[in-house]
């Protein structure tokens, strides 16, 4: 029952700090963070340390763990043929300089697969 009430405590908290986060956010344009802070009585530290909380806690929200994902074989007439006169529809590019090339046709569904795998890959 402690360990319910701990986390029900928990998620009120971050809700007041997300709240406090969003308030600060919009603030006057020449206002510095830590002014805001000292008006509304928390240290510039404890804001920062706050909002890392809420961004992590809204993260194991949005982004569980990764799982594989199995994709369906394309069809024959799905996938591009060496062709120099075809070109890709969009390359999708990642940080590590790892490319995809879409064609058309290509499936919504597979599209959506493909979008997927490649948001929870590292």
């Amino acid at each position: 029952m402690s360990s319910q009430t701990s986390l029900v405590a928990e998620q009120v908290r971050l809700q007041q700090w997300a709240a406090q986060i969003q308030d600060c956010k919009n603030r006057p344009a020449d206002m510095k963070v830590e002014t805001w802070c000292s008006e509304h009585g928390i240290t510039k530290a404890n804001y920062y340390y706050r909002l890392k909380r809420v961004r992590k806690a809204c993260l194991e929200v949005y982004n569980p763990e990764p799982a594989f994902v199995e994709l369906p074989q394309p069809t024959e007439k799905a996938q591009p043929q060496e062709d120099s006169s075809l070109k890709p529809t969009a390359i999708l590019r990642n940080s590590r300089g790892l490319a995809l090339k879409i064609y058309n046709p290509v499936s919504k569904d597979m599209l959506q697969c493909i979008l997927e795998v490649l948001s929870n890959a590292e």
